[in-house]
This record gives structure tokens, C-alpha cells and sequence, in this order.
């Protein structure tokens, strides 16, 4: 879902049924990457938080983030292991093709 175009209600039905998931929570605030706030459903999975962030208002996806929640080898609690931002997403008429005003 977060490289792909669905249409509005078909992923909002997903991430519905996402939260239903035994383990997943709501996060009421999560940041993406471009630092825009919004709402995520998220869960654990080998010490590490996944964030799946989208719009308040009109629900659609604007990017992931992930933290340690707990100590690993690979570092402390709270070490931010990744975050993404959906800047755009377009629809091109065949692979290869960029979106009007994208550079190559």
C-alpha cells in the first residue's frame, strides 16, 4: 500500500481492518518524515515499532516511521530505524515513463 494507488475508500477499508489485528494499536499522533502529524496504526515486531501514518482528516497515507522499543544488539530504545514521507504519486501511461514535470 504505501507504493501503490488504491482508491481512497479501498484503503481506508484496509487500514480499518488492519487495526483489528491482535497487537496492532492506534498512535492518536505520529510525524512522517516531511513532519506532517497525523493518526497511524502500528505494531511490534522484534523490538522494533512500525508506524503506518495518515491524514486526520482525509485518511490517506502519508508515510511510515519505526523506532526501537525496546534494547537489541543493533542499538538502544528509542533509536528512530526509519522514516518516509508521500510526497506525490502519479499514474503514467507505461513503465519508464516519468510523471509531467519530473525529473529524470
Amino acid at each position: 500500500m504505501s507504493e501503490s494507488i488504491v482508491p481512497a475508500d479501498v484503503a481506508s477499508a484496509i487500514w480499518r481492518a488492519a487495526a483489528k489485528i491482535p497487537g496492532v494499536v492506534l498512535v492518536k499522533d505520529s510525524v512522517d518524515a516531511a513532519g506532517r502529524h497525523g493518526e497511524a496504526v502500528a505494531h511490534v515486531s522484534n523490538g522494533e515499532l512500525t508506524e503506518y501514518i495518515f491524514d486526520r482528516n482525509t485518511h490517506l497515507f502519508l508515510g511510515e516511521r519505526g523506532y526501537l522499543v525496546k534494547d537489541t544488539a543493533m542499538s538502544k530504545a528509542g533509536m528512530l530505524t526509519g522514516t518516509s514521507a508521500v510526497l506525490s504519486r502519479a499514474v503514467v501511461n507505461k513503465i519508464g515513463d516519468l510523471p509531467a514535470g519530473a525529473r529524470a
